[in-house]
């Protein structure tokens, strides 16, 4: 047990430390106000295990999370959509990915290869799951809105859960400090998925009800039901979005 005295901001300061201390895996006991308390670890097997091996055993969100998770299940093993997959990371390396980094090799400019996948990463997820092209790998990696907030929300959301609720929900109820700027980078999160999901809902009526696309969004949008009425509702639609690329990113770093 690592005894963690100090803030949130101590934990994230140390725990490199005690992570090759401890192999990979450490739990830690907090002595502030709080008792914050929890496991940290950066171990590829713990990883696996949770986030694959052992996925059901772990909970997760109520039956809203499992209804996404049938939904795209049964679109994903599709073989069009498999093989969408596949030409869309083919397009990004090809177009996007060599041409970066040969106009790196040329400039001789030094870049950290994270600023570089994740942008790769942010732009397969959005390409083949929803049919949007970021642009977030364009030649000088360009700072898009989606994905600094996406980011964002990932860590203001964690910071929830390392301090004390006593500390962040006065923050929320008052709107300020981190509460007040998570409520502003999930308002462009959410805005992003609505346009997204409204614009393909256009596109479709504006085609007569057939679209050739064969992403996982419009796939999903295409389900209709017996009456011919929409299978799933656009905020369905927009909550998938946002859980699907959360889900991809975490299962995208995991070995």
């Amino acid at each position: 047990m690592w005894r963690l005295e100090g803030t949130v901001m101590d934990l994230l300061v140390q725990a490199p430390n005690a992570l090759r201390q401890s192999g990979g895996t450490f739990s830690f006991r907090g002595v502030s106000p709080g008792r914050l308390y929890g496991v940290v670890t950066a171990d590829p097997a713990n990883l696996e295990y949770i986030l694959k091996s052992k996925f059901k055993k772990f909970p997760k969100d109520d039956d809203v999370w499992k209804k996404q998770r049938r939904a795209a299940n049964a679109e994903m093993n599709c073989s069009r959509f498999v093989e969408f997959s596949f030409k869309t990371i083919e397009h990004l390396v090809r177009n996007k990915l060599i041409r970066l980094t040969e106009k790196l090799a040329v400039s001789l400019e030094m870049v950290d290869l994270q600023d570089v996948f994740l942008p790769f990463t942010f732009d397969n997820i959005c390409m083949a799951a929803f049919g949007v092209d970021l642009g977030c790998l364009g030649l000088d990696l360009p700072d898009v809105p989606f994905t600094r907030a996406f980011e964002q929300v990932t860590e203001l959301t964690l910071f929830r859960f390392l301090v004390p609720p006593f500390v962040w929900k006065p923050m929320k109820y008052f709107d300020i400090g981190t509460e007040r700027r998570l409520r502003e980078v999930i308002k462009v999160v959410h805005k992003f998925a609505e346009k997204t999901v409204s614009d393909r809902r256009f596109e479709r009526q504006k085609s007569g009800g057939v679209l050739d696309r064969s992403d996982l969004l419009t796939r999903l949008i295409q389900v209709r039901n017996d009456d011919n009425s929409p299978c799933y509702s656009d905020k369905f639609l927009k909550d998938f979005c946002i859980s699907f690329c959360s889900f991809s990113l975490v299962l995208l770093a995991t070995p």
